[in-house]
């Protein structure tokens, strides 16, 4: 996403689309708040136009023509990918703010219309002349009309508040759903990729991958059945968990692959961390719960690299593969080093 405005013009872009998206009647949810983001920002001309035609047509925006549009002009590359989640951070951020500025304004104005009803009532009490009481009898009918018109103002900043508040969840929720791995819990791929960037240019910070494969597992799932082999993913999930202190992150790479990535740790508190999981999951004995039929413990192999000077990623995980791979090839279930 290509945004590069300051905080209060960003602030000011999304008081625009929530009262948009009310007059449309357009569900507000994350996407169609990040579409009329998009649409004030005037960030991608070619939505607008697009967005423009579609309420001109069905005077909304239908849920699949939102999706549609939000492919086609925000989301064209794993790069733009990357660029959203900074973007529903952001989001985060600014509906927080603006929930504080309603909350803020909400309290000051209804002080303000208090002591402005308790002024007219003091006036109308005290002895004044037949004109100025007439005067003050028409400021006292304008200024009560005032006060009606800033209750309801009041009401409508309560109902606004309220939906910032549900919003706000919902981008936490999906954005927590973005980086995390349903069945394990752990981080996925896009934690792992946000974390090593924060150490790259730190040189003098060791760096080590170590990759994780569960051994023969293919066979495991035709053997047990994948709902068995799903219990062994979120065991193995638990158990990174538990034998893996700040500051190593485990995430699950994809399929039976996990990954840990540990800054900070010398190479042989890294291998003798992989060493323990190894030796704690290769003695660990599983039963089927439907039948009660005994399993033989699951293995895995590991391969670790450490990062070189100006390493990119995808170098120091290829490295650590091999290593895995090299661990395959020499009997399975063992930790190798990559060279």
């Amino acid at each position: 996403m290509k945004f590069s405005e300051n905080s209060n013009q960003a602030a000011n872009y999304l008081r625009q689309a929530v009262p948009k998206m009310v007059e449309h009647d357009i569900v507000p949810n994350p996407l169609n708040y990040t579409l009329w983001y998009s649409y004030f920002s005037k960030a991608y001309p070619t939505l607008n136009t697009a967005l423009e035609s579609t309420v001109a047509r069905y005077g909304t925006c239908p849920a699949d023509v939102s999706e549609s549009l939000f492919l086609e002009h925000i989301i064209k590359s794993d790069d733009q990918i990357h660029q959203n989640n900074e973007i529903q951070q952001s989001l985060v951020h600014l509906v927080s703010d603006l929930s504080c500025h309603i909350e803020n304004t909400a309290r000051e104005t209804s002080v303000y219309s208090g002591a402005l009803k308790e002024n007219i009532m003091d006036l109308g009490t005290a002895g004044l002349s037949e004109e100025l009481t007439e005067k003050l009898n028409q400021l006292s009918s304008n200024a009560s009309g005032l006060c009606s018109a800033n209750d309801a103002f009041q009401t409508q900043l309560a109902q606004a508040q309220s939906e910032i508040e549900s919003l706000k969840q919902e981008l936490e929720k999906t954005q927590s759903q973005a980086s995390t791995d349903a069945l394990t819990g752990l981080g996925n791929r896009r934690v792992f990729e946000r974390i090593f960037a924060q150490y790259a240019n730190s040189e003098d910070t060791p760096m080590s991958v170590v990759m994780i494969d569960i051994d023969r597992f293919k066979a495991f799932n035709d053997t047990h059945g994948h709902l068995m082999g799903d219990q062994i993913l979120q065991f193995v999930g638990k158990l990174l968990k538990q034998e893996c202190p700040e500051p190593i992150t485990p995430v699950r790479f994809g399929g039976e692959e996990f990954a840990l990535l540990c800054p900070e740790l010398e190479i042989d508190n890294v291998q003798a961390i992989a060493e323990t999981i190894r030796t704690k999951l290769s003695k660990v004995a599983f039963s089927n719960k439907r039948t009660g039929e005994r399993i033989e413990p699951v293995t895995a192999s590991f391969g670790i690299a450490t990062k070189r000077s100006n390493e990119l990623l995808e170098n120091l995980v290829e490295r650590a593969d091999s290593a895995l791979y090299a661990a395959k090839n020499n009997g399975r279930n063992q930790v190798q080093l990559a060279s």
